[in-house]
């Protein structure tokens, strides 16, 4: 008896038990329904267990002391700015890229401590580190352009070269009709490479030019008369339709009147965007009233609905550095690159309508800016829209409801 109580439950208790076994099915059963969580796949037709992904983490390189320091601040201000309007995004970890010689070093720290992707560096002598190494360990997107043309697998360039303000200027022209230019730029190496983007692609798209005449940027006074009887026989003779100017803002108002005077009244003259100083209103365009200049739609356009406009940061920030306006677009626009490289390399036509132009990826992963065409008027600066038929688009990528995110898309076929 003793024995066969030991191996059968007694009556009293087997109730409870096998309630207690219920109870615990039913958990498991709950437990399973409440498992990992589930979305719809429509290419798949049918829900999928979503992995947990941890949130991406960028490691930023810009300079945090030395002569770049102040770029670099601005470059971030941008970055940071359009984190803050997007509400979401990748993490961001900041990294001191001043010695230009240690960044690949910091770069693979940077990669070890989990970053998974890269903005920066900001110093060209930097990226030229980062362009000499055989590979780099994380996609990385340069905020400036190396002198060397080759580059390693995961390297992406992202300037604001003068140079290709030239030759864009010069595809505006061209788009515009004008076919014979008369070319004036500055006695200076800054001045000869502008005048030589703007040279190489004229020529390339067919244009000819009248003349090509280069003035002394030493001039304290830029006097009536500098440009010569020369040039204003040339203009008035040559069968030139358009003028291509290379100045500083300073250059161009000192230079303005004489070359008005030659035309017999403002001609089609195109620049870069260095003729504007940045303020909408400032006194000094209205010296250089009917000129047209190549420049980025941020500087341009004012959109007080959008929290990344110019204005609207300005009116946040109580202001930012003229100087450096345009790295705080820069870095507004690095933020959304670098989370679009995928899907600009991976099909060709893809854009991103940028703060700094409709930016697309080359064959070689530089970034090429497309910039907007402005005119000097009595109330600023005003975009100049196209003559040719507008691109049709098809977004790939929804923008921010607000106009807050750049938006991904792509030439229709």
């Amino acid at each position: 008896m003793a024995a066969s109580a030991g191996r059968s439950l007694p009556r009293a208790l087997a109730p409870r038990l096998l309630f207690a076994l219920f109870l615990t099915t039913l958990a498991l059963l709950l437990a399973s329904c409440a498992g990992p969580p589930r979305y719809a796949d429509p290419g798949a037709g049918s829900g999928a267990a979503a992995p947990p992904q941890a949130r991406a983490q960028v490691a930023v390189l810009l300079p945090q002391s030395g002569r770049y320091a102040e770029a670099g601040a601005a470059v971030r201000q941008g970055i940071l700015s359009a984190q803050g309007a997007s509400g979401q995004g990748p993490e961001l970890r900041f990294y001191d890229s001043h010695n230009p010689k240690a960044v690949p070093a910091i770069l693979r720290q940077a990669a070890a401590e989990g970053a998974t992707l890269a903005i920066g560096p900001l110093e060209k002598e930097a990226v030229d580190a980062l362009a000499a190494q055989p590979a780099l360990p994380i996609p990385t997107l340069a905020l400036n352009r190396a002198t060397r043309e080759a580059s390693p697998p995961n390297l992406y360039q992202f300037s604001l070269d003068p140079e290709d303000e030239a030759a864009d200027a010069a595809r505006k022209a061209w788009g515009q009709g004008y076919h014979t230019a008369i070319l004036l730029y500055p006695a200076s190496p800054w001045g000869e490479r502008l005048a030589n983007g703007f040279r190489r692609e004229w020529l390339g798209s067919g244009g000819s030019f009248a003349t090509i005449q280069a003035f002394d940027p030493n001039s304290a006074d830029l006097p009536q008369g500098l440009l010569g009887d020369s040039f204003a026989g040339s203009i008035q003779t040559a069968p030139a339709d358009c003028v291509f100017l290379v100045a500083t803002a300073p250059q161009a108002r000192r230079l303005w009147p004489e070359i008005v005077a030659s035309t017999q009244g403002p001609p089609p003259v195109f620049a870069t965007s260095h003729v504007f100083e940045g303020a909408p209103d400032q006194e000094g365009n209205q010296a250089l009233l009917g000129l047209q200049f190549v420049d980025i739609p941020w500087m341009i356009d004012i959109n007080p609905s959008d929290p990344l406009s110019r204005s609207s940061l300005e009116r946040a920030t109580g202001g930012i550095d003229p100087r450096y306006a345009r790295l705080y677009a820069m870095g507004i626009d690095a933020y959304a690159l670098i989370q679009h490289l995928d899907g600009l390399a991976g099909r060709p036509g893809a854009f991103l309508e940028g703060r700094t132009g409709r930016l697309s990826l080359d064959s070689q992963g530089r970034v090429q800016r497309e910039l907007i065409l402005a005119r000097l008027d009595s109330l600023g600066p005003r975009r100049m829209t196209a003559t040719g038929a507008a691109a049709s688009l098809a977004a790939v990528h929804p923008g921010h409801p607000g106009g807050g995110e750049p938006r991904l898309a792509a030439l229709a076929p």
